[in-house]
């Protein structure tokens, strides 16, 4: 198998991972992601992931949270190797908003005006993968456009009945091929999809 900085920009993917109630919700209704089950086995195989990344792509709600949270010293403590990956990889954050985002090292900006030039780019230049995580008004921007390789959802055993979808900014039909899927410990489900073609609707 190729290491990160062996592979190609032909062979680099560009995969969303987000986390996922099994009634849809990527959030609860007051933005809450106190629902997520997040135990050793899968902080195991998330640090793994991690090792397939060499770019993040992110909306700006998701790259506020992260840069709140990841740049402190009880995220430093409590999680030392996500720590060091989330401050250290390449983010790309795209915002429409007037004020720029929060000063986190290794930090682009773009407009999103030219998604395709973006992903384009980071296949071009980034050693792995690229990926985009939680963002899913943009995860649902890139699947439109057929900018997504792979998307990865991880279920969570809960039932939310409210809150923001996935699907909330999903214009069109997107057709996907089922891949594998992992069942962990704690009830949480990866499903893993290939984008395979676009219908879109009058």
């Amino acid at each position: 198998m190729q290491s990160p900085s062996e592979t190609t920009s032909s062979t680099r993917k560009i995969f969303a991972f987000l986390f996922m109630s099994l009634d849809g919700y990527v959030e609860g209704p007051d933005g809450e992601l106190d629902w997520n089950l997040t135990d050793e086995e899968f902080f195991t195989w998330n640090i793994r992931q991690s090792r397939e990344i060499g770019a993040l792509l992110l909306g700006r709600r998701t790259f506020d949270h992260f840069a709140e949270f990841w740049t402190t010293p009880s995220a430093a403590a409590a999680m030392p190797e996500v720590w060091t990956f989330m401050n250290t990889v390449q983010k790309t954050v795209v915002t429409g908003r007037d004020a720029p985002p929060q000063d986190w090292d290794g930090t682009r900006v773009v407009d999103g005006d030219d998604l395709a030039g973006v992903v384009g780019t980071l296949r071009d230049e980034t050693g792995g993968d690229v990926t985009v995580l939680g963002s899913p008004t943009l995860t649902c921007a890139l699947l439109e456009q057929g900018l997504i390789d792979e998307l990865r959802l991880l279920v969570h055993p809960v039932l939310l009945g409210g809150g923001r979808r996935l699907t909330d900014a999903l214009r069109h039909r997107v057709l996907l091929d089922a891949g594998p899927t992992t069942v962990f410990r704690s009830g949480n489900t990866l499903l893993t999809y290939r984008p395979r073609t676009l219908e879109r609707t009058p």
